[in-house]
């Protein structure tokens, strides 16, 4: 992956220290933040939104219009974190999920259950 999207992949560090690190990508239609995570002992100190502005800024550079991010539901802290940031949480689109432990092999080809 990140050898895929080098310039949307960022590691904020301190020496050898890793404070947080941001995972983007551009599929050429749409920009997408996969991960945003900042070590729990460095949160609250503005790395998360420096991460954030960096991937957003890399992203513009490869042309991506419009940037989606998901996080769960119960995740109350990424969602304070991201509409304070601006972001807007979208009450028009749904997300689906396929679990692959659905595919079974048998003799070689897969099947659908």
């Amino acid at each position: 992956f990140m050898e895929r999207n080098p310039s949307t992949c960022l590691l904020l560090k301190d020496g050898e220290r890793l404070l947080g690190t941001v995972l983007g990508g551009f599929d050429g239609r749409r920009g997408y933040i996969y991960h945003l995570a900042v070590h729990p002992d460095c949160q609250g100190q503005g790395y998360g939104r420096e991460l954030l502005k960096e991937v957003l800024y890399e992203l513009r550079k490869l042309g991506a219009p419009k940037i989606h991010l998901f996080a769960f539901n119960d995740n109350q802290l990424a969602a304070g974190f991201y509409q304070n940031q601006g972001w807007e949480w979208r009450r028009d689109i749904q997300v689906f999920s396929w679990d692959m432990d659905k595919w079974k092999t048998e003799n070689g080809k897969r099947k659908t259950e």
